[in-house]
């Protein structure tokens, strides 16, 4: 299985999103991208064999550049964390067609439970 996690967060919402995957996904097979260029780079190298990818779009100006290289996420089932519930934000979202949408604002316990469902599915 290999994940892939991307944000630009480091510290605070960042960081509690990548302890909860880190809980259920062993080190090795998350790959975690901290700039669009790095993910791009990934999205694109072969065998593109993504189990799950976990995208926390942290700003308006991150869901653009997300939109750019859409096509990349075909094939990847996606949780995207969104940075806020504005309409307008969440029909951008949509266009990545995510398997689940979360928000930077619905709390951890969400996330949570999304995931290990969705890795309980992918480990079966």
């Amino acid at each position: 299985m290999e994940l892939l996690f991307y944000s630009t967060i480091k510290q605070g919402a960042g960081a509690r999103f990548q302890s909860i995957i880190e809980k259920l996904v062993p080190k090795e097979d998350i790959g975690i991208f901290r700039t669009m260029e790095s993910l791009s780079s990934r999205l694109h190298q072969f065998p593109r064999n993504m189990s799950l990818a976990v995208i926390l779009a942290a700003s308006q100006k991150e869901l653009f550049d997300l939109l750019l290289i859409r096509d990349c996420f075909e094939d990847i089932p996606l949780i995207l964390i969104l940075p806020d519930r504005e309409s307008e934000t969440i029909s951008k979202g949509h266009k990545l067609y995510p398997r689940f949408i979360v928000y930077l604002d619905s709390g951890f316990e969400v996330f949570d439970e999304v995931f290990r469902t969705i890795i309980g599915r992918l480990d079966s």
